[in-house]
């Protein structure tokens, strides 16, 4: 009786586990692309960068910072190292419709930078790169972690 009770329970939390849905991408050896719900917050994962298989997801932080632009994602889960450079790249450009605040009034696109969160404090991107046109931003990044974009 034990037996078919364990059993039971086995059946049950696996059923319960095929249907709740995946909050991010499993990202394995081959590489593969993650985008936060909104749209705005893209990460490249290139082929080598990851040996085993990560679920990552972006997620928007609700953390409003003194000089960020727009918002602050987590690319969660947090740490996770990649072997090659992955590309992270915010999209700034707001349509009519767009509820979110990428206010970038009176800001140069040049004059943005992408940082992390480094000891409780932003630390800029070793490199970015900006398309001014599309309202772009990238840089490459080695580790998961908070991500935002400031102005100089």
């Amino acid at each position: 009786m034990a037996t078919t009770k364990t059993l039971l329970a086995a059946v049950l939390s696996l059923t319960a586990l095929v249907g709740c849905e995946q909050q991010g991408e499993t990202i394995g050896s081959r590489g593969g692309v993650v985008t936060s719900d909104d749209g705005r917050v893209t990460l490249e994962v290139p082929a080598g960068a990851l040996a085993d298989d990560v679920e990552l997801s972006i997620e928007l932080v609700d953390d409003e910072r003194d000089g960020v632009v727009g918002g602050v994602y987590a690319v969660e889960p947090a740490g996770v190292v990649f072997h090659r450079p992955a590309t992270l790249t915010f999209d700034l450009a707001a349509d009519a419709d767009d509820t979110r605040s990428f206010d970038l009034a009176g800001l140069a696109m040049e004059d943005l930078v992408l940082v992390t969160e480094k000891a409780e404090r932003w630390a800029p991107m070793a490199d970015r790169d900006v398309d001014a046109d599309a309202e772009l931003i990238s840089a490459s990044v080695l580790f998961t972690s908070t991500y935002a974009v400031v102005s100089r």
